[in-house]
């Protein structure tokens, strides 16, 4: 009896353990996922106002030294 028993209830406490432990890194996964996903975000939106606040003065001193040659 022993010998069935002891590798059966082994077996269902190693299948249980494994589950418990796959459902663990599930979540810390999502977790992660959605942090990584707000700080992409934050970072685009970040560097796109970091681009337009440093190419709006060349941009208008381009637009001046066209006028100034002649060149619209």
């Amino acid at each position: 009896m022993e010998y069935i028993a002891g590798p059966i209830i082994a077996l269902l406490l190693g299948m249980k353990f494994t589950d418990w432990k796959v459902k663990a890194m599930q979540s810390k996964v999502e977790e992660i996922s959605k942090t990584c996903e707000e700080r992409v975000l934050e970072t685009n939106t970040n560097t796109s106002k970091a681009i337009v606040a440093t190419l709006t003065p060349v941009a208008r001193a381009i637009k001046q030294l066209n006028e100034q040659v002649g060149i619209q």
